[in-house]
């Protein structure tokens, strides 16, 4: 073979070398790192904008959303996209109703995205570069619960503020615009919604949101200043809470110098609780064997301990009567008696164990109520502990607590306002329900409570309470201002009472006496938030 010949086989080798090469790499490049290489060209062509922060719900026990229930339209532009912004600036004044000379010099200030609240409607065709979006609104005119979600913003409040790392995504929802290697945006390409790849975590409460819209109806209709709490007997969650008056969760700043207690949330505030703390003393008394229900005292319009009078309201007098009659009458001067039989010790043990004055490490700031020294209910002090009056104050959510636990046969279950940290498909993360349960009372004591509490609503003082599924409960009327007859209103109960689903409690702030102020609220609550119960 001759040098010629040689020379073209090497040189044909060396090419079809060269082309296998060559051919492997592209199906490599196409086939192996195909989408890797694309993804790399995409992204180094891509900016993304920043819409507003992504952020958890904050959801009811069966999933339903407490915050983001609404949209608002905004009108997005990106100066970088518009080509005409005389145009645009006349579109967008369409759309809100800003002067065109404002939104001119907007679009002309180098900034990346511009956002205006759509208030009309626009037929026309949009240009590239401008656009509109529905975002979330976190709150809104009809949002509910706000004592207990609170706010977040600037500053954060209630459950917003406990659980802010949680709903904080730290993720954005963002809109994706294309530049060419000068930086210049390639304005034919347009523009993308990018969801934020962040984890969403969200909270489920144990509220109910149909029984929580129900009792703050009822509190808006009979507008109250006070509270109401609805627990569930069975287990303690927390089924309703509100306060009154409310506030705006979106103008927070309006209310931090009001004298209206707006932001205060009362169904967590402690107040003189009045003669619903005859509760516990007959429980105490029950308990520890002191009286018997058919143990019979002289009812006197008042009474005189160590030079201290206390009266029976309207200075009444029942003659003799029980422990039945005076519950049902709610007679002063007769549980003061029965107090003094009992002794301060029991009563303030009884009233710990009920949960006054304990922590229950509820998720949102609350007060844990008062009680006096043993010391102070020594003489005339036992008077005052007796009718729940002086050092004695608890917040309408333990009200509801004492209530439920009667109602459960003397079993209380601890409060609970959580259900679970959730995904965004509503799978549970983390477990937060506790469960907290201990007898407070033996079966018999909370029978025989439970037997008076029904003849306050049939026969006494909370007849005003009764509903068609029957009733029992306790009125309260809480001396403010003897000589100006202002009181707080009192109710606490529950429904039905031959097999209890619902402890209800009701406080309306210097209202009057509770069978005529918060006994009609509780009925109108229970016969509301029964037509839920499956």
């Amino acid at each position: 073979m001759n040098r010629k010949n040689i020379r073209f086989i090497v040189l044909n080798v060396i090419t079809t070398f060269l082309i296998l090469s060559l051919l492997i790499r592209l199906f490599y490049i196409q086939y192996v790192k195909g989408e890797t290489y694309a993804k790399i060209a995409v992204d180094q062509k891509i900016q993304s904008l920043n819409l507003d922060k992504k952020r958890g719900e904050i959801y009811d026990r069966n999933l339903i959303p407490f915050t983001d229930r609404t949209s608002t339209k905004y009108v997005y532009a990106i100066p970088g996209l518009i080509i005409n912004k005389k145009n645009a600036s006349e579109i967008i004044n369409k759309l809100t109703g800003i002067l065109e000379s404002e939104i001119y010099g907007n679009l002309n200030e180098g900034k990346d995205i511009l956002s205006y609240k759509v208030r009309y409607t626009y037929d026309g065709n949009l240009p590239v570069g401008i656009f509109i979006l529905n975002i979330p609104q976190r709150y809104d005119s009809n949002s509910l619960a706000r004592h207990i979600i609170g706010y977040s913003g600037s500053a954060n409040y209630g459950l917003e503020d406990t659980f802010n790392k949680i709903l904080s995504t730290n993720g954005y929802d963002s809109i994706a615009v294309f530049k060419d290697n000068n930086n210049d945006y390639l304005k034919g390409l347009g523009v993308r919604i990018r969801s934020t790849d962040k984890n969403v975590y969200s909270l489920q409460t144990t509220l109910d949101y149909h029984i929580q819209k129900a009792v703050e109806n009822i509190l808006d209709k009979n507008n109250i200043n006070g509270a109401a709490v609805v627990l569930s007997v069975k287990n303690g969650d927390i089924l309703a809470m509100a306060s009154r008056p409310n506030y705006d969760q979106n103008k927070v700043s309006d209310y931090l110098n009001s004298k209206n207690e707006e932001l205060l949330n009362k169904a967590v505030m402690d107040y003189p609780p009045g003669s619903i703390f005859k509760i516990i003393v007959a429980s105490a008394a029950l308990e520890n064997k002191k009286v018997n229900i058919y143990d019979n005292f002289i009812d006197e319009p008042y009474i005189n301990i160590d030079g201290v009078v206390y009266h029976n309201f309207m200075d009444e007098s029942n003659g003799l009567i029980n422990m039945i009659k005076a519950f049902e009458v709610s007679s002063n001067t007769t549980f003061i008696k029965i107090g003094q039989k009992t002794g301060g010790s029991d009563i303030i043990e009884m009233a710990k164990k009920f949960g006054i004055t304990k922590d229950d490490n509820l998720p949102i700031e609350e007060q844990i109520g008062t009680l006096p020294s043993l010391e102070n209910t020594l003489g005339a002090g036992i008077g005052n502990l007796s009718i729940g009056q002086g050092d004695v104050t608890m917040t309408p959510l333990q009200a509801a607590d004492v209530a439920a636990t009667i109602a459960n046969d003397g079993i209380r279950n601890v409060p609970n306002l959580l259900k679970a940290i959730v995904d965004e498909n509503g799978n549970v993360v983390e477990n937060l329900h506790k469960v907290n349960s201990y007898r407070v009372v033996s079966e018999s004591t909370a029978e025989s409570v439970k037997e008076m509490m029904r003849d306050v609503v049939v026969n006494g003082t909370g007849k005003n309470a009764e509903t068609e599924y029957k009733s029992a409960g306790k009125t309260g009327s809480a001396e403010v201002n003897r000589e100006k007859n202002i009181y707080h209103a009192w109710f606490t109960g529950f429904v039905p009472y031959d097999e209890p689903v619902y402890a209800i409690s009701v406080f309306v702030k210097n209202g009057d006496i509770g069978g005529i102020k918060a006994a009609p609220i509780f009925k109108q609550i229970a016969e509301e938030i029964m037509k839920y119960y499956k």
